[in-house]
């Protein structure tokens, strides 16, 4: 357990300086993309929100490339590799560019969820929506004009969504026949029609809950439970407590485990070899039995439409059943430390607010704070990073350890099989 923060240090010391230099790399394009989308969608919200989502994919890009460069240090990954179990050498750049894109394909949906659900998309949107209105010509008569973010579920959308999933399932089908540029369009395509999707989601969701929070019902019930914890104190006083720990608890444990989780997509090419999560399951084989049941053309459709979306799905599968098999107390002390790192960098920012004094807000602050958290969070990204890649090097140990107990078995079975009994 405490060899997690072992490797961390050894992987930190490692590649620091292309860590820094992933990072950055990531922060700048993601910044510069989301200006060009706002310039954009100052004249068409279509326009600037088909070019935003390359914004978040240079995030990940710049991810990828920092989980990438520290699979050389990590001590249970370069076991897998010599022992050939892992297909991460890249001999040619075609080669690093096809790797690239893979998993750039299979990282798409489970990162573009997680970015919506600890909404950075939503922050991302926010930023690009004030740079948009910023861009606008007051003095244009364009009734179109203030509508940046005027998303919704129209013909418009849904063709977008419809046609970018569809070209993105083609140009999988035949990636042998297409050119390798062609890649780069469907991992394009890929993350159009998840981030309308998911965009088209929240927003729906947020409409549908403000809408049911106006309901007489919800009204009554809150009425209801204020008069009962009022009346009943300490029943009041364990409510909110119980409330706060579950909204703290569950913001703490889930976010390093999602984190996790995505490296564990990001290394994918491991966990490829235990087989697809979904193997052996009972529903799973029923479904695969009646899809083979059908007529030879439309199961052949089915298995290439169900064998597309199970790719989405199926690393994020393993990676989590990875996780889960490393242990609880393992991972207990992984999010421990996460989070003692997240507190690390709260408080190295109020260290540094203190250090400089009272100053005028809006002159200096205003002007200041976002170069000052950007400065802290600069600094422990790479310890971060090196954090996940730690832990998850971690799972692929214990991953081995149970495949060498697991080949003993085996071993030791065929020895006691082949062992001729002693006559009587």
């Amino acid at each position: 357990m405490l060899s997690i923060l072992r490797v961390t240090g050894r992987l930190v010391a490692y590649a620091w300086p292309q860590l820094l230099a992933c990072f950055l790399a990531g922060w700048l394009t993601h910044y510069v993309l989301i200006e060009v989308a706002a310039f954009a969608g100052a004249t068409n919200t279509l326009l600037g929100l088909a070019i935003l989502p390359l914004a978040i994919l240079a995030r990940l890009v710049s991810f990828i490339a920092m989980f990438y460069v520290l699979r050389g240090a990590m001590p249970a990954f370069a076991s897998l590799e010599a022992k050939g179990q892992t297909d991460l050498d890249l001999p040619t750049r075609a080669g690093a560019r096809r790797r690239m894109s893979d998993i750039l394909l299979v990282s798409i949906v489970p990162f573009f969820a997680f970015y919506a659900a600890w909404r950075f998309l939503m922050e991302d949107t926010q930023q690009y929506a004030v740079s948009a209105l910023a861009n606008l010509n007051p003095f244009a008569d364009d009734a179109s004009q203030g509508t940046v973010l005027d998303l919704r579920l129209d013909a418009v959308t849904a063709a977008i969504v419809v046609l970018a999933f569809v070209a993105r399932h083609l140009l999988g089908r035949y990636e042998a026949r297409l050119p390798g540029w062609t890649r780069i369009a469907a991992v394009y395509f890929e993350a159009l029609w998840v981030y309308f999707t998911v965009l088209l989601i929240s927003t729906y969701l947020e409409q549908l809950g403000a809408w049911f929070s106006s309901r007489a019902i919800v009204a009554w019930y809150e009425e209801v439970k204020e008069a009962v914890l009022t009346t009943l104190a300490p029943l009041g006083w364990l409510w909110t407590a119980v409330e706060g720990l579950v909204a703290q608890t569950s913001a703490l444990v889930l976010l390093p485990l999602a984190w996790l989780t995505i490296a564990g997509v990001i290394y994918s090419r491991a966990l490829a070899l235990d087989g697809g999560a979904e193997a052996g399951l009972p529903y799973y084989e029923r479904l695969r039995l009646r899809v083979g049941a059908l007529p030879r053309g439309v199961a052949r459709r089915a298995q290439d439409l169900g064998g597309d979306l199970t790719s989405r799905w199926r690393p994020l599968a393993n990676a989590a059943v990875l996780i889960w098999r490393a242990g609880v107390v393992p991972m207990g002390f992984f999010v421990l430390v996460y989070t003692v790192l997240e507190a690390i960098s709260a408080w190295a920012l109020f260290g540094v607010v203190r250090l400089i004094g009272p100053h005028e807000l809006h002159s200096f602050w205003f002007t200041f704070d976002q170069m000052l958290m950007f400065g802290v969070e600069l600094l422990l990204e790479p310890l971060r990073i090196a954090l996940i890649a730690a832990a998850y090097d971690y799972c692929l140990r214990k991953l081995e350890e149970r495949r060498d107990a697991t080949a003993l078995i085996v071993a030791s079975a065929g020895t006691t099989e082949a062992t001729p009994r002693p006559r009587s």
